[in-house]
């Protein structure tokens, strides 16, 4: 597993980020960790309001993507979720989604430049978004850590499928931006 020193600079300035996301316009945010080598594409393009019925608190939603070595030969992809409710005080406490599932994938870039999806895992966080108003410290989907290879490049892409109780809409899919190429 890699980890990120950018979790906690990204829990604390979600909000200001979510705020400035609709003058960006490039295709992705190219964040590089330095210390583990990862490259992401953030929560400046990676972000999305949802409008829940009736008295249920609006909820601001958060990702980064992210792909990087692991054991010096392996590349592994990640997906992290942040939130928070964009209401001072909760009316309706009940149920807010009827499912939220996310899933992460390990892409390979051949050298004639066709992606294949080498790993991937889907993570359900239906009851913690559900439980918990806020995110203190995110909820991580990784892909399984796969062997690096010497042709080729990597990223990470996920998709993240969530249904909002009692909108009457159904299941709705969102295609996070990738990450950045990593070769």
């Amino acid at each position: 597993m890699f980890t990120s020193g950018r979790a906690l600079r990204s829990i604390t300035g979600a909000c200001a980020l979510f705020a400035v996301s609709a003058s960006l316009s490039p295709a992705y945010a190219d964040t590089t960790d330095l210390q583990s080598g990862e490259v992401c594409a953030d929560s400046t393009v990676n972000n999305r309001t949802l409008d829940l019925p009736g008295d249920k608190p609006d909820t601001a939603i958060f990702a980064d993507v992210c792909v990087g070595v692991v054991n010096g030969n392996q590349v592994q992809a990640r997906t992290t979720l942040y939130w928070h409710l964009l209401a001072d005080q909760v009316v309706d406490r009940s149920k807010r989604f009827s499912s939220v599932r996310v899933t992460t994938r390990a892409e390979k870039r051949s050298t004639n430049g066709t992606d294949s999806i080498v790993t991937s895992k889907t993570c359900d966080f239906t009851d913690q978004l559900n439980q918990a108003w806020a995110n203190s410290t995110a909820l991580t989907c990784q892909s399984p850590a796969t062997a690096f290879g010497s042709t080729g490049s990597w990223s990470a892409d996920a998709t993240v499928i969530y249904d909002i109780e009692g909108d009457g809409k159904g299941a709705i899919t969102w295609q996070l931006t990738g990450s950045p190429l990593i070769p």
